[in-house]
């Protein structure tokens, strides 16, 4: 069975009410019992809990109608009337039992059951409009919570949306040029797209991948951008670490492999590189892409578009906890990342 945060809170709150009002009238047992009986004790302490939790539930309204909306002297008057009738009742009830003797009270016990009616009674109503008070600012933080997460991620969808057309344009690209020469590649080069366009499409969309399989579509792209040259580019991935048991925000890498195509100046150098190291240690993640670059060939020298949004992405779903290092050189590019990792299947939650 689910239950929501929501309603555990509610049976909590429920529980430590129960216990306080239970509490209050074995407490009044225990002080009564040297004057009557328990069961006499007991009834006593009931008939004096019931009209304070009669107060103190009516007030939760009142607080709620008038004391946050700012009718104070409404607020003021109706908890002035409702506090004499709980004193009043009180001190009716307390009088149908026997007398205790008057050196415990005051001057008379009449006017002793008064006072403490009117001491209680207070105590209560202050206790009750703290505690509604309290309730309502959680609730409004909450609530304030709620609107903050849901506009971070319509943010974060519409930033990921962003990257997601770059990546496809780019390796239809690459079909094209292949299929204008009616390369052999082209069928292979297509059902590689359609993988990774299903990996893009729906994974994408989730809160967090396995990093198994980003590192698997990272080696996809690697194999498509591949297929696009008619000799071996230099392309060396590294893996250092297990990364099984580990989840991250998707599509954070694969559009740094990207970006490190894009700069790479693999059409008009035949030494150009591009290396790839992704290292495990201690559930945080070191990524980093360097690759050789021409500066006269590159319209883009600061990374762009792609890697503003993927900062953007970061800072939205992992706050200070990463750091994002764009190094340009003279004829070489450099980006590293470093970020935690998640163990805990997403799945798992709710």
């Amino acid at each position: 069975m689910d239950i929501s945060p929501w309603h555990i809170t509610d049976r909590l709150k429920m529980a430590i009410q129960v216990s306080a009002w239970v509490s209050i009238v074995v407490l009044y047992g225990i002080i009564f019992t040297g004057y009557f009986s328990l069961g006499l004790s007991l009834v006593r302490g009931l008939l004096n809990t019931v009209p304070m939790m009669v107060l103190f539930y009516v007030n939760l309204f009142l607080v709620n109608r008038f004391f946050e909306k700012g009718h104070y002297l409404r607020y003021v008057l109706l908890n002035t009337v409702l506090l004499g009738g709980v004193v009043c009742l009180r001190v009716a009830f307390n009088s149908l039992f026997p007398e205790i003797g008057r050196e415990a009270f005051l001057q008379n016990e009449q006017q002793g059951w008064v006072v403490g009616a009117i001491a209680t009674s207070i105590a209560v109503l202050v206790v009750s409009t703290f505690y509604q008070v309290l309730v309502n600012r959680y609730e409004r933080e909450r609530e304030a919570q709620a609107i903050i997460q849901e506009q971070q991620e319509a943010q974060l969808q519409f930033l990921r949306a962003q990257i997601n057309p770059h990546f496809l344009f780019n390796t239809l690209n690459n079909i094209y040029s292949l299929a204008v020469v009616k390369s052999d590649q082209t069928a292979p080069m297509v059902l590689r797209l359609s993988n990774l366009l299903r990996y893009v499409v729906y994974d994408g969309r989730n809160d967090r991948v396995q990093l198994k399989q980003e590192i698997h579509q990272i080696e996809e792209y690697i194999a498509l951008f591949q297929m696009r040259s008619e000799t071996s580019l230099v392309i060396d991935l590294q893996i250092e670490g297990d990364p099984e048991p580990y989840w991250l925000e998707p599509m954070i890498l694969i559009p740094l492999v990207e970006n490190c195509f894009k700069h790479c100046d693999f059409d008009s150098n035949p030494d150009a590189f591009a290396q790839i190291r992704l290292g495990i240690r201690e559930e945080q993640l070191q990524f980093e892409t360097f690759n050789s670059k021409d500066d006269a060939q590159q319209k883009d020298k600061t990374g762009g578009v792609g890697l503003q949004n993927i900062r953007k992405r970061l800072q939205l779903k992992y706050k200070d906890a990463y750091k994002l290092s764009i190094l340009p050189g003279v004829d070489q590019f450099r980006v590293q990342l470093s970020l935690p990792l998640s163990t805990q299947n997403p799945s798992h939650h709710g």
